[in-house]
């Protein structure tokens, strides 16, 4: 529906700008033509006035003879009252061409002023097109943060999804296993069956052998309390292979660590090299803690050059959660460093967990590094 208001818009916008136009194109062109023929009619009055001041200047001429000849005076005055008449004529001509003209251009007037008109409604109706092309941007503005909001919940349910999928085919497993032993079982109780009526032959002879098997018994009763110390001393030894597990988890931890301590060092080691391509010629870098407020942020990489600060942060690998600590970070410490252009950076050394950490720091205006064997810097 969003889509079809705005077609229409443009549509009704397009459609008055070519009315306008066509209808300025046309007063114009008529414009023209008047102007035109209003020209082509002052050079034949311009002729004709050349003509009559040539006549007059030879009427000048006659004059300055008329002293030696009468007769050839009263013929230049009657030749000059013939041109006075045809002059005469000739501006009778002129003034009602000239009012011809002013009733054009007062036409041209009332189309001017008509176009005016459509103008200011042109206007008014692209102010109208502009607040309703300012709502649909704020329709435009919640429908995306709806969209992202929706990403988000599908990310997470596609993750929930991919962990139940896990979880069906687990359980498919375990039923075919179940249907698999369901069939044994059935076998077996058939079996069984097949075996409890050749046992109702043999109860007669078990009957014989019951003081056997009650000795028998005896000795098993022996044997199933050696087996129960048995699964005591093994019980024990469990519970210390429990702790072992847990020891070897905590040294896990310290060398995570320590390869964390590692990777930092070997970053801030070449980290001057990268800033030099950057036109920052420097011979090492630190890590530093900022104090804001009752918080300590503490910085892997930190550098205050001229009137900026760089800030970094080393991952091993690079997730979604640590972009958005980091920018938090950095947030509160634009506050302490208020006159400075913070430049934060994240470099990270193995992998990134997909392409969202990534966009999102870019987001964030963060520079992503990826640390290379060599001691490079690749800019993601």
């Amino acid at each position: 529906m969003v889509v079809d208001e705005k077609r229409v818009r443009e549509i009704v916008r397009e459609e008055l700008e070519t009315f306008l136009v066509k209808s300025l194109a046309e007063s114009l062109k008529e414009l023209h033509s008047i102007s035109q023929d209003f020209r082509e009619q002052q050079k034949d009055y311009d002729k004709k006035f050349e003509e009559i001041g040539k006549e007059l200047a030879g009427l000048r001429e006659i004059t300055g003879n008329l002293v030696k000849s009468s007769e050839e005076n009263t013929k230049a005055i009657a030749e000059l009252r013939k041109m006075t008449e045809e002059n005469t004529k000739a501006i009778i001509e002129l003034r009602k061409q000239t009012e011809e003209n002013t009733k054009a251009i007062a036409e041209l007037r009332k189309m001017t002023e008509e176009n005016t008109k459509a103008i200011i409604e042109l206007r008014k109706q692209t102010e109208e097109n502009t607040k309703a092309i300012a709502e649909l941007r704020k329709m435009t503005e919640e429908n995306t943060k709806a969209i992202i909001e929706l990403r988000k919940q599908t990310e997470e349910n596609t993750k929930a999804i991919a962990e139940l999928r896990k979880m069906t085919e687990e359980n498919t497993k375990a039923i075919i296993e179940l249907r698999k032993q369901t069939e044994e079982n059935t076998k077996a109780i058939a079996e069984l069956r097949k075996m409890t009526e050749e046992n109702t032959k043999a109860i007669i002879e078990l009957r014989k052998q019951t003081e056997e098997n009650t000795k028998a018994i005896a000795e098993l009763r022996k044997m199933t309390e050696e087996n129960t110390k048995a699964i005591i001393r093994l019980t024990k030894i469990v519970d210390k292979l429990v702790k072992s597990v847990s020891a070897l988890n905590e040294r896990v931890s310290g060398l995570e660590n320590t390869f964390g301590l590692m990777t930092e060092e070997i970053i801030r080691r070449d980290f001057p090299a990268w800033l030099k391509n950057q036109g920052i010629d420097v011979s090492k870098v630190s890590g530093k803690t900022i104090k804001f407020g009752k918080k300590n942020l503490e910085f892997d990489v930190f550098l205050e050059y001229n009137n900026k600060v760089y800030l970094g942060e080393v991952k091993a690998t690079l997730r979604e959660r640590d972009v958005k600590r980091f920018y938090a970070k950095v947030e509160m410490v634009k506050k302490v460093f208020r006159d400075k252009e913070i430049i934060p950076i994240i470099i990270f050394r193995l992998r990134a967990k997909g392409e969202i950490p990534i966009r999102l720091a870019k987001n964030y205006g963060i520079k992503v590094l990826k640390y290379l064997k060599g001691g490079e810097f690749d800019e993601r």
